[in-house]
C-alpha cells in the first residue's frame, strides 16, 4: 500500500489535535484533583460528594462515546470538536456560579458532554487517516497533550484558587478554551476528517453486533476497565491524600503534575510499542507501570523525595493506557468509519475512570485510610495485567475474521 504524503496541513492538524487534548480535554478533566478539597471546605461536602462531580464527567465520556463516534462518522471530527469546545467553555463558566450540589452535578454533566466531544476519540480519528505508518506514534503524540495538560491543569487550578477563589478559577479555565477553538477553526480543513481508506488491520470495521461477539473486544475491554479504574482511583485522589499527610497544596499539585506530565512520554513509548510489536504490548507495558507506581505509593512516605520518582513511573503507565483504545481499533480495523467501534471501547474506559475516583473517595470516607482504596486499585491493575498476559492467542489481529466470515466465539 503506498504511503500517504505528509503535508504542512497534516502537521498543522496533528499539532492542533495535540492542543485540543492539552487544553480543551485535559483542563476540563485534570483540574478536579486540585478542586476536591477546596470544595469540601467551601461547602462542607464529603469527599465522595465532591468526587462525584469528576466521576460524572468521566462516566459521560465513556457512555457517550458510541454516540460521539456516530457523530464523527456522520459529520466529521472537526465539527464535533468545535461544538465540544464551546460546551466546555459554557460549563466551566456555569461552574463558577455553583451554590449547591444539584448545580454542581448538573454543570458537571454539561462538562462531561463537552469533554466527550473533544476526547481521544474524535482527535484520534481526525489524524488517523493521514498516517499509513507510525500511526501509533502519531496517536501517542497527540495524546501526549493530555499529559502536558495534566501537568499544567492542577498547578494552574491551585494557583488560581489561591488568587481568585473557586469561581475565578473556573472562569480562567473557561477563557482558555478560546485557544483550541480558534486553532481548530483555522488550521483544520473540513476534509481532514473525511473517511480516507488507509487500513493496516486484518479486517474491515465490523458492525457493533459483530464487534461484541469478538473475544478480543471483551478481553481488551475488561482489561481497559480494570486499568482505568486503578489509575483514576489514584490520580483523582492523589492531592487529597498528600495534603491530608501534611504535604502543602502547592507541592501536592506539583507531584500530580509530574505524574501527568510523565504521561506524555508514556504515550509515545506505548505508541512506538504498538507500531513495532502490537497494541497489546503497549497496553501491557502501561499496566505494569501503573501497578509499580501504586506499589511504590503504598510503601513510600509522602514527604520522601522518592514520591517524585514514583509519580514518574505511575505517569508513564497512566499515559499509555489512554493510547490503548485507538491503537487497538486502528490495528485491527483501520481508520475508515470506526467511530462507533472506538466509541464502544471507550464505554469500558469511561466506566473504569468514573468508578475509580468515586469508589476511592467512598472507601476513604468509610475507613479514613487512603491505603484501602489504593490497595484495591493495585489488585485491579494486576487483574488487568493477568488477563492481557493469558489471552495472547485471542488478541492477535490475524485471529479476527473479515466481515462475512464466521466470527469466533471461543
Amino acid at each position: 500500500m503506498p504511503r500517504k504524503p505528509l503535508t504542512i496541513r497534516t502537521w498543522l492538524t496533528l499539532f492542533t489535535s495535540f492542543v485540543v487534548l492539552t487544553v480543551a480535554f485535559a483542563f476540563g478533566l485534570f483540574c478536579w484533583p486540585a478542586i476536591y478539597r477546596p470544595l469540601t471546605k467551601a461547602f462542607g461536602w464529603k469527599f465522595a460528594q465532591a468526587n462525584a462531580g469528576g466521576a460524572i464527567i468521566l462516566f459521560l465520556i465513556g457512555i457517550l462515546s458510541p454516540f460521539i463516534g456516530t457523530l464523527v462518522d456522520k459529520f466529521k471530527p472537526k465539527r464535533v470538536i468545535l461544538g465540544g469546545t464551546l460546551i466546555i467553555a459554557v460549563a466551566l463558566s456555569l461552574l463558577s456560579t455553583i451554590h449547591s450540589l444539584a448545580q454542581y452535578y448538573a454543570f458537571c454533566c454539561l462538562l462531561g458532554v463537552g469533554a466527550s466531544a473533544v476526547s481521544i476519540l474524535p482527535t484520534s480519528i481526525l489524524i488517523g487517516p493521514f498516517f499509513s505508518q507510525w500511526r501509533g506514534l502519531a496517536v501517542g503524540f497527540i495524546n501526549a497533550g493530555i499529559g502536558l495538560g495534566g501537568y499544567i491543569a492542577p498547578r494552574l487550578a491551585t494557583a488560581q484558587i489561591a488568587e481568585r477563589g473557586l469561581p475565578g478559577m473556573f472562569l480562567v479555565l473557561a477563557a482558555c478554551m478560546a485557544i483550541p477553538f480558534i486553532m481548530t477553526l483555522i488550521a483544520v480543513r473540513e476534509e481532514a476528517g473525511s473517511p480516507i481508506r488507509v487500513n493496516t488491520g486484518s479486517a474491515q470495521a465490523p458492525t457493533l453486533g459483530e464487534l461484541i461477539r469478538m473475544p478480543m473486544f471483551w478481553i481488551f475491554g475488561v482489561a481497559l476497565f480494570f486499568s482505568a479504574h486503578a489509575m483514576l482511583g489514584v490520580q483523582q485522589n492523589l492531592i487529597s491524600y498528600l495534603t491530608g499527610e501534611h504535604v502543602t497544596p502547592k507541592t501536592a499539585a506539583l507531584i500530580l503534575g509530574i505524574a501527568l506530565g510523565a504521561a506524555a512520554p508514556g504515550k509515545l513509548i506505548s505508541g512506538i510499542l504498538a507500531d513495532k510489536i502490537n497494541a497489546r504490548a503497549g497496553m501491557i507495558f502501561s499496566v505494569i507501570c501503573v501497578a509499580l507506581g501504586v506499589v511504590a505509593l503504598l510503601n513510600t512516605a509522602p514527604q520522601s523525595e522518592m514520591v517524585y520518582w514514583l509519580a514518574v513511573i505511575f505517569g508513564i503507565g497512566y499515559g499509555g493506557i489512554f493510547n490503548a483504545a485507538p491503537t487497538i481499533i486502528f490495528e485491527f480495523f483501520g481508520t475508515h468509519q470506526v467511530g462507533k467501534c472506538l466509541g464502544l471501547f471507550y464505554v469500558f474506559f469511561g466506566l473504569g475512570t468514573a468508578s475509580g475516583g468515586e469508589i476511592a473517595g467512598y472507601l476513604f470516607d468509610e475507613t479514613h485510610r487512603w491505603s484501602v482504596p489504593f490497595t484495591m486499585d493495585l489488585a485491579l491493575a494486576c487483574a488487568g495485567l493477568v488477563l492481557l498476559l493469558v489471552s495472547a492467542r485471542q488478541t492477535r489481529p490475524a485471529a479476527i475474521p473479515a466481515r462475512g466470515q464466521a466470527l469466533s466465539t471461543t
